[in-house]
């Protein structure tokens, strides 16, 4: 390889790139800019909005592709997978052991990694990754081995189902097409390109499978205003109910799916009790807690809205970022633009 230019700015989101050459030679990048990231600590929240610090010596800073923030308890509650910015690796996934534990990097990849979820035995995390090796991967939990590639796309969230069939994942990002955010799987052995799931004019996004797999709670704006839906799976056009009333997205399961949890557009946790059968009884829904807005991804314009960020213990406490510092402030870059640098760099490499 050979250097071209170095202080290109960050990325905003996850399909972005710095610069661009035109047919003509011409070639524009930015450097400099990017955001001034705001630092974390992870809380305990219980079901009345009670918070308690998971460590006080640990603080953080998310991902710097902005919006793509996201962690998963283990199965067993010992371990958070959870995608770090740091100076020497960038984006990438590390498992921190609960409480006070160490701090382990797991993929080491120059691609950003971002959005982890645990497969169901604990054994490995998924994850997606952006720029042109942009898809849904996996790494084992322990750190050993290399990154591998699930499905290739441009996915913005996945999951895998409990038993292992389906990969479940979220086509379109943030600035996409009105109606271009669409729920598609893969089933390994048997699909060679992933299919549409839930597919509409309309936007779906947060999806989020129960954990006995028949049910899928998700988010759209199908009715002018994002809510949570739920339909059964794999079947999913046997049935569609409609959990919130009052705006919904993030869905969230209980561990033992009984509960659905959602947020409202005004911050506040609701929470849904489930009966189970052949259709899902759904009671109304009963407001918990308002998060508070220094928690990430509880506003109502942050690209987090698209996801599910937080996640929830066997025991019922949410655990959730709150920020130590403000909001990430955006730095302004500069546009360089270089005439005829083809043709430059071409007689370069003759010398």
């Amino acid at each position: 390889p050979i250097p071209i230019a170095d202080s290109l700015s960050p990325p905003v989101s996850s399909g972005d790139t710095p610069f661009q050459v035109a047919a003509s030679g011409t070639l524009v990048m930015t450097v400099g800019g990017g955001l001034t990231a705001a630092r974390y600590e992870m809380e305990w929240v219980d079901q009345t909005g009670r918070m308690t610090p998971v460590d006080t010596g640990w603080t953080f800073r998310l991902t710097s592709l902005l919006g793509n923030e996201g962690w998963a308890l283990s199965p067993d509650d010992k371990r958070l997978a959870i995608g770090l910015s740091t100076n020497a690796a960038g984006d990438a996934i590390w498992v921190k052991w609960l409480p006070n534990g160490a701090l382990q990097r797991i993929t080491y990849d120059t691609t950003p990694a971002f959005r982890p979820r645990w497969t169901s035995d604990g054994q490995f995390i998924t994850f997606t990754t952006a720029w042109s090796a942009r898809g849904f991967a996996m790494h084992r939990a322990d750190g050993t081995g290399s990154d591998s590639t699930l499905v290739r796309g441009g996915f913005d969230e996945g999951v895998v189902t409990a038993d292992g069939k389906w990969y479940l994942m979220r086509r379109g990002a943030f600035g996409v097409q009105a109606g271009g955010r669409d729920i598609v799987s893969f089933r390994p052995g048997i699909d060679t390109v992933p299919q549409p799931l839930i597919a509409t004019p309309f936007d779906e996004e947060a999806v989020m499978p129960s954990p006995d797999g028949h049910w899928l709670a998700y988010q759209s704006d199908e009715t002018g205003k994002t809510q949570v839906f739920v339909r059964p799976f794999p079947n999913v056009n046997a049935g569609k109910q409609q959990v919130s009333r009052d705006g919904g997205r993030a869905p969230l399961w209980s561990r033992d799916g009984t509960k659905l949890y959602y947020m409202r557009g005004d911050n506040m946790m609701m929470v849904v009790r489930v009966t189970r059968g052949a259709t899902l009884g759904l009671s109304e829904p009963q407001a918990l807690f308002r998060v508070p807005t220094t928690m990430t991804g509880v506003g109502l314009e942050d690209f987090s809205a698209y996801y599910t960020p937080w996640d929830i213990a066997r025991d019922g406490r949410f655990i959730m970022a709150r920020s130590l510092s403000g909001a990430s402030v955006a730095q302004p870059a500069t546009i360089i633009v270089v005439e005829n640098w083809l043709a430059n760099w071409a007689r370069s490499l003759k010398r």
